[in-house]
């Protein structure tokens, strides 16, 4: 039987950093400008770090911080998962609206302002919204995943440093020893294979040229992917059992692996 591609997909400001595993070994780093490309190109599953099933009311917005408040508490860090705009105010923001008019949006969607941050990673859900939206096989096949999560899932226990900090990143690639063949090593493959895919879409229009991915965007992308390549009746899902859609019929979880249920 044949060994299905996957991805673990994470945002570098710009871009769509990919790390993307042709069978059990085979492993290349892409930028995408958007997720649509990637799955058009043979991938089976896909985990990314970004919010998936948006709300547009109090009902959908109940939904969407049951599975947020999931998350924070798998991964116990709280501050890693922010509030996820309306769908109103990401398509919005992916036109270009400023930040004053896309949280006006939301707070007439939901009740409540919107961060600088939100703000900033809003073009970027709301084009990965509108691609799920018009393509339904996509909506099984392309989940929510947030890093934290997967590498509290993958090391059984909590992280304590940032992943900015060389601690951090080292801490990471603990979490991945007994799941993927030297960790250390994949990472500098991975970095070294960006500097030919930052040269490759320099000056053009595929990519934004402001992206330029770090090393915690690598790790990040590395961990999703290492849980990706589980088969997809091992994945376990925030929050619990419960299974949430938004208004489109989109799924609202995040998938992770872990020995035992998280929440």
């Amino acid at each position: 039987m044949p060994t299905e591609t996957v991805a673990g997909v994470d945002w570098a400001g710009g871009a769509w950093i990919a790390v993307v595993f042709d069978g059990d070994d085979e492993l290349r780093c892409r930028l995408e400008a958007d997720l649509e490309t990637l799955w058009n190109d043979s991938v089976n599953r896909i985990l990314v770090d970004v919010p998936i099933g948006l709300p547009d009311g109090p009902e959908t917005l109940a939904k969407r911080e049951a599975v947020d408040s999931a998350a924070r508490s798998a991964a116990e860090r709280p501050s890693s998962v922010f509030p996820v705009p309306s769908r109103g105010a990401c398509e919005l923001a992916r036109d270009g609206a400023d930040y004053e008019t896309v949280s006006e949006r939301n707070r007439a969607d939901l009740d409540k302002g919107l961060s600088r941050q939100s703000y900033h990673i809003a073009p970027a859900v709301g084009a990965v919204d509108a691609f799920l939206r018009g393509d339904e096989a996509a909506r099984e096949r392309v989940m929510e995943a947030h890093p934290e999560v997967c590498f509290r899932g993958l090391s059984g226990r909590a992280l304590e440093r940032s992943k900015t900090t060389a601690p951090g990143v080292g801490e990471r690639l603990d979490a991945l020893d007994g799941h993927l063949d030297d960790p250390d090593a994949t990472l500098g493959r991975i970095c070294r294979e960006l500097v030919d895919e930052t040269s490759a879409t320099e000056g053009t229009e595929s990519v934004d040229d402001t992206a330029d991915p770090t090393v915690d965007d690598a790790v990040d992308a590395l961990g999703l992917a290492v849980v990706a390549r589980r088969p997809t009746d091992e994945l376990r899902f925030l929050p619990g059992d419960a299974t949430h859609r938004d208004d489109e019929g989109i799924p609202m979880r995040m998938a992770y692996w872990s020995d035992e249920p998280l929440a």
